[in-house]
């Protein structure tokens, strides 16, 4: 069915703007992601460079379905247990696999601040998939609780 005249086309698209039109129009933009419509900002100059505003519940809902896989390990020479999370890389040690959880959180954190420190590095480096398991950690704002319920302990 096609619109008559004075009708307004509707578009089942997802709304795109380059960086000066959102800026322009930033305000009606954000209370459209509000309402639960993804905006993409574009560069102009290089159309792949996208971003998109997304309701944060929309985003925690997505992330919430992202899981860590912990591997726990137990080295019977030396008595120490070892906590990997593969899906970042990064593991810690301990005589207990409590310790070993409390030293893979110091890692995660430590990490954290380097991986915003260097992210230029990082972003052209790493999966987009480890890229949101960051994005997961980076969400729990350095609390170390958090981050402990998000990586499953």
């Amino acid at each position: 069915m096609e619109a008559g005249k004075g009708e307004k086309k509707m578009s089942i698209a997802i709304p795109q703007y380059n960086i000066r039109d959102t800026k322009k129009r930033y305000s009606e933009l954000n209370n459209i992601a509000l309402k639960g419509i993804e905006v993409i900002t574009y560069n102009a100059n290089n159309e792949e460079e996208k971003v998109s505003h997304i309701k944060t519940t929309h985003l925690d809902r997505l992330l919430d379905n992202l899981s860590f896989c912990p591997i726990v390990d137990l080295d019977d020479v030396l008595g120490i247990y070892t906590v990997a999370l593969n899906e970042i890389d990064l593991y810690g040690e301990g005589n207990t696999v409590e310790t070993a959880v409390i030293n893979l959180i110091d890692s995660i954190l430590q990490f954290l601040i380097i991986y915003i420190d260097k992210i230029d590095l990082f972003s052209k480096v790493e999966s987009d998939t480890k890229q949101l398991y960051l994005l997961k950690l980076l969400r729990c704002n350095g609390d170390k609780e958090q981050i402990k319920k998000v990586i499953g302990y």
